[in-house]
């Protein structure tokens, strides 16, 4: 064929020859201008991110700061350690033990049915620490003389017969003979009898069956 061509075979003078194109290449779906534009778009994306994540996480120390003042867990970098210390050991205490007052030793009446502080059916001293410094007993009458507490020469007189009891207030000693008064009525006690005198008139005397004092 000869060119330009004009001869048999070559191309018809004035234009192309007719008939479909015949189709060039195929294209790569990658060169395409919207495909390329969504790579570009991804990859800015991902930079941002990796600046974004960079500028927003804290140093360690900061962080560990910030968890411990908003009173949360420690961060990761932070650990914390228990001491466990051996228990105590208590040593028990012994109570001290209560000492009470020893009870005086009292000297016991030789009269039968009576006690430090009287016959123990009665005549009897008040109080728990009246003593009895004198007890005696007639075919007819009982008596004793107390002592006030630990009041030396401070007494009272208790008698009782069949016709009842009686009891006078502060007695007097005269040697062995103690004297209390009703009015106009003395009892003498001693240790041989029991004389109730009223003026000078002796109402009874009675003699002592049994009688015992304390030495004074």
């Amino acid at each position: 064929m000869s060119y330009p061509p004009t001869g048999p075979g070559g191309y018809p003078r004035g234009g192309y020859p007719s008939g479909p194109v015949p189709p060039g290449p195929p294209r790569s779906p990658w060169s395409s201008p919207a495909v390329l534009v969504a790579i570009g778009a991804g990859v800015l994306l991902v930079v941002v991110g990796v600046l974004a994540a960079l500028l927003l996480i804290p140093g360690d120390d900061e962080s560990a700061g910030r968890d411990a003042a908003a009173g949360g867990p420690p961060s990761a970098s932070t650990f914390t350690s228990t001491i466990t210390r051996p228990a105590e050991t208590t040593t028990p205490t012994t109570a001290t033990p209560t000492t009470t007052s020893p009870t005086p030793d009292r000297p016991t009446p030789t009269v039968s049915g009576a006690d430090w502080q009287g016959f123990t059916t009665g005549p009897r001293c008040n109080a728990a620490g009246d003593p009895a410094v004198v007890v005696g007993q007639t075919s007819r009458s009982r008596v004793v003389i107390c002592q006030v507490g630990t009041q030396t020469g401070r007494w009272y007189y208790k008698g009782l017969a069949a016709e009842g009891g009686i009891e006078l207030q502060f007695p007097t000693r005269t040697g062995d003979t103690f004297e209390a008064r009703n009015g106009g009525v003395r009892y003498l006690v001693s240790p041989t009898s029991l004389t109730i005198v009223e003026g000078g008139t002796v109402l009874t005397e009675e003699p002592m069956l049994a009688y015992w004092s304390l030495p004074g």
